[in-house]
């Protein structure tokens, strides 16, 4: 194949990136979604728009490049869930993680029989966890689907789900890499109802008649382990993405459950297993503070350099939170304010709280798996102020990568099997800024704890 579509869906965009051979960017298509629900406790994305966001991008790179070939991989976002009926039409909406339907059920669950699911699972007893949504949304003769499996179908013809993706479904087995058969008849299911799991490296050759060329489709894997890939040429490293939300993930050789941190742990394949924290609260509190304050990202990351002294905390849980308290419905505080305070050290403070959260993360994955550096994606890695306070906190060096549209690259790299070409910014962390924010960061945990 001349050309590689990269596909990345998440849950606020879908984005392509066009690669020629050498696995060099050529041209990108980004959309966003127009129809979304996030009323209350719910999150719901339309498929049908996911679908034609997908057609229009392939369509308008396949006629601009005049491409007769194409190959296509699949990267998604983790743990959404679609019901179909027996002839794969949609039944509702596409839920994503952040929806909180099942949350109520949780309780009701015995502490040994969530922390059985949980062991066999790697996937943490919580509503973004699909298996707790659907001991909520289940209706019988229905078939579960996400977002990947359901993009595999209508490109391929064929029912299937990678591995990776399936692992965060909170229905899969880590010992058998299999479907958890308790789990299915618990919530009345079949092997039937659910996609065929597949290698993140499974393709499938056809000629798609909406696209009018052959195409090559890799089943791909999800966003969190396609960060990780980005890296694949480091050693003893993890990856800290922020988004809207945040996560921490390394790559290693066998699972790791932990019913103190509540940690996922998804295989990638039989010898590799993604084990991380998710938080639900990343860049969006950098969103919130500039919509609040009335500012932009320029003037919050000056603050980032400029850092005034102030004594105010911020427990950032504007959104819930999922790592490190597990608490749907915790809220955010700003504590010890002063007369003397600022509008700039009230956002540092904010800024802070956001960081120290991240520390909190990182250092919980640290207990379980050894780590020396960390790889940095996401758009906070335009934020220069930012990055080198978020070095300072974690006191640990930073590896920016230094490639275009590098979300879509990890899961060429990991289909592809190719390492990373190694071109790095890497940021160190400030010996003595690290020693000021230290006794900062000991009083942030005073107030969580």
């Amino acid at each position: 194949m001349t050309y590689t579509a990269s596909i990345d869906v998440g849950t606020t965009n879908t984005k392509i990136n066009l690669f020629n051979r050498d696995d060099q960017l050529i041209d990108t298509f980004k959309a966003g979604y127009q129809r979304t629900n996030k009323q209350n406790d719910l999150h719901e994305m339309d498929f049908e728009e996911i679908w034609q966001i997908v057609t229009d991008g392939l369509r308008g790179l396949i006629n601009l490049y005049e491409i007769e070939a194409l190959e296509i991989i699949l990267t998604t976002a983790m743990h959404s869930v679609q019901l179909l009926d027996q002839d794969f039409n949609l039944f509702g909406q596409t839920i994503t993680w952040a929806d909180k339907r099942g949350h109520e059920l949780i309780p009701q669950l015995s502490k040994t029989e969530k922390e059985n699911v949980y062991q066999r699972t790697g996937t943490p007893i919580h509503s973004m966890n699909p298996y707790i949504k659907l001991l909520s949304i289940y209706q019988p003769d229905m078939k579960i689907a996400s977002i990947k499996d359901l993009l595999f179908y209508r490109l391929t013809g064929e029912w299937a789900i990678d591995l990776s993706n399936a692992s965060s479904s909170g229905l899969l087995n880590l010992s058998s890499l299999d479907w958890d058969q308790a789990l299915l008849t618990q919530l009345g299911l079949s092997v039937e109802d659910l996609p065929k799991i597949q290698p993140v490296n499974y393709s499938v050759m056809t000629f798609h008649k909406s696209l009018q060329i052959p195409i090559k489709v890799i089943i791909g894997t999800s966003d969190g382990v396609s960060s990780n890939y980005i890296f694949n040429d480091l050693d003893h490293h993890a990856v800290l993405s922020i988004g809207t939300s945040h996560a921490v993930r390394v790559v290693a050789d066998s699972p790791s459950t932990n019913a103190n941190l509540n940690n996922f742990s998804y295989a990638i394949d039989a010898h590799h297993y993604l084990i991380g924290l998710a938080s639900n609260n990343g860049a969006d509190i950098l969103a919130w503070a500039c919509d609040i304050f009335k500012t932009d990202f320029n003037e919050l990351n000056e603050i980032c350099i400029n850092r005034p002294a102030d004594q105010a905390i911020f427990i950032p849980y504007i959104n819930g939170e999922r790592a490190p308290i597990w608490q749907d419905y915790a809220t955010a505080s700003l504590l010890n304010l002063t007369r003397n305070a600022s509008r700039e050290s009230i956002l540092y403070a904010i800024i802070l709280g956001m960081v120290f959260n991240i520390k909190v993360n990182v250092t919980h994955l640290g207990d379980l798996v050894a780590f020396d550096k960390i790889g940095l994606v996401g758009g906070v890695t335009q934020m220069t102020g930012l990055t080198q306070l978020i070095a300072d906190v974690l006191n640990k060096d930073l590896y920016i990568p230094q490639i275009e549209n590098a979300e879509t690259v990890g899961t060429i790299h990991l289909v592809h099997d190719v390492l990373s070409k190694g071109k790095y910014k890497v940021i160190q962390p400030d010996v003595e800024a690290t020693k000021i924010l230290a006794p900062l960061f000991a009083q942030y945990l005073q107030q969580v704890n």
